[in-house]
């Protein structure tokens, strides 16, 4: 039996990973100007920022893939020879796509081994769990060894970034128009984590994009509470931005050369192209 690694879009760093994979990415659709994409593929971060500045008014939508969607990409790499598929999703807390496949698994028992594990996290730190994983399948070990791996970097992960604007939030339902005014009259810069549960939470509001990531640091310090960590930088579309942050965190964590991972426009769609933050991975 012939096995494969699969992950979702959302991780998108392993679209722009600098190293080797042959892990299958399943694509999510994103909608723009009433056109359709998959996104990594026919629709790259960089050029879909580049839209969102030249075109603010557009209103960018993703849709999860279909349980019909999910089967005929597991039956495309049937008749590619694969018959058992180690699956790790974005968090079933923010997205549909992990219940999809979970559907799409019961629907081809009978064909194939399909393998499901909630990473309860999204952007690269998603695609962390993916390369941990496929390095542990092409190692000969089991799909149970490789949940016991993938469950300890469950608990000990989380991702803090920042907000310049509430508008994305707002426009794709993830924040209410109410929420937003008084956000917008107070010039709110949200501090938001990804926490263990796999939901994001604002954790702290804040007035300055700018005074927003310095505030970072600290969350940074009080998470890892004094333990080793491993991390990289996660961002949208601003090159200015993301380098004022890794100035911040080489001047107040000693952080330097971290891989800089740019959010995937299906996670860009929801969050705009002014956020900055941070992976972490507790040694």
């Amino acid at each position: 039996m012939n096995k494969k690694l699969i992950v979702d879009t959302s991780t998108g760093g392993l679209d722009y990973y600098p190293f080797n994979h042959d892990i299958e990415v399943l694509r999510i659709k994103i909608f723009l100007d009433e056109k359709e994409y998959l996104d990594g593929s026919e629709l790259k971060a960089e050029e879909f920022y580049k839209i969102l500045r030249e075109q603010p008014e557009l209103i960018p939508k993703t849709s999860q893939p279909s349980v019909g969607d999910v089967i005929s990409f597991f039956e495309d790499l049937y008749e590619k020879g694969y018959d058992e598929f180690y699956v790790t999703t974005l968090s079933s807390k923010l997205s549909g796509t992990h219940n999809s496949i979970v559907l799409a698994s019961k629907e081809l028992k009978d064909k194939m081994n399909i393998h499901v594990f909630d990473t309860l996290t999204v952007c690269f730190s998603e695609g962390l769990f993916a390369l941990e994983a496929d390095k542990m399948l092409k190692s000969g070990k089991s799909f149970e060894q490789i949940d016991e791996v993938l469950l300890q970097m469950r608990e000990h992960n989380t991702i803090f970034f920042a907000v310049d604007s509430l508008s994305y939030l707002v426009k794709n339902g993830r924040l209410s128009n109410a929420q937003a005014f008084v956000g917008k009259l107070l010039k709110i810069k949200p501090i938001l984590q990804v926490q263990e549960t796999g939901h994001i939470v604002s954790i702290e509001k804040i007035r300055n994009i700018k005074k927003a990531l310095e505030s970072i640091t600290a969350k940074i310090k009080a998470y890892a509470n004094g333990r080793e960590f491993e991390a990289y930088i996660l961002y949208t579309g601003n090159p200015k931005l993301k380098a004022h942050f890794i100035e911040i965190i080489k001047t107040e964590l000693g952080l330097e050369n971290l891989y800089e991972s740019p959010s995937t426009p299906v996670v860009g769609a929801h969050i705009g192209p002014d956020v900055c933050g941070i992976g972490i991975f507790l040694k």
